[in-house]
């Protein structure tokens, strides 16, 4: 019976002495955690790039005093006049209608026309068309789809 309970406690004392080697856990966390901020960063990256790099874009007019600003991202677009005499300056909003589908920048380029006061507004990722004039007046400033 002595026997048994040596043998029994002899078998018990490994059991009982496994644990967690404590040295290493806190270099493998470090490595993770290293990596994840790494990889955070390339996101943050990544999403200002989609979300923020080129997002607006000024087309020249054959008028030397003015441009179009075009929002990449929206499709809205303003006119902007330029000139030495501040009270000459100013911008005006052609089309403040969001037309995206939330795909990013980059999404909406114009194209001039041979009429100097109209441009073609495309959606490069589903292919959408607006024709677009702008104008000194308001009335000569509008946008329309072309289906």
């Amino acid at each position: 019976m002595k026997k048994l309970v040596i043998i029994f406690y002899l078998f018990l004392i490994p059991l009982c002495t496994f644990a967690q080697n404590e040295s290493t856990t806190p270099q493998a966390k470090t490595a993770n955690d290293s990596t994840l901020i790494k990889i955070h960063a390339l996101l943050e990256d990544i999403d200002f790039r989609m979300h923020g790099l080129d997002r607006y874009k000024l087309y020249p007019t054959e008028n030397m005093y003015n441009f179009l600003q075009l929002d990449t991202k929206t499709g809205k677009i303003d006119v902007v006049q330029w000139s030495l005499d501040d009270e000459e300056e100013f911008s005006v909003t052609l089309n403040g209608e969001d037309l995206s589908y939330d795909t990013g920048c980059g999404t909406f380029e114009l194209y001039p026309t041979k009429n100097i006061y109209q441009f073609l507004l495309l959606d490069k990722v589903t292919g959408r068309r607006w024709h677009v004039q702008w104008g000194f007046e308001s009335s000569k400033r509008w946008i329309k789809r072309i289906y």
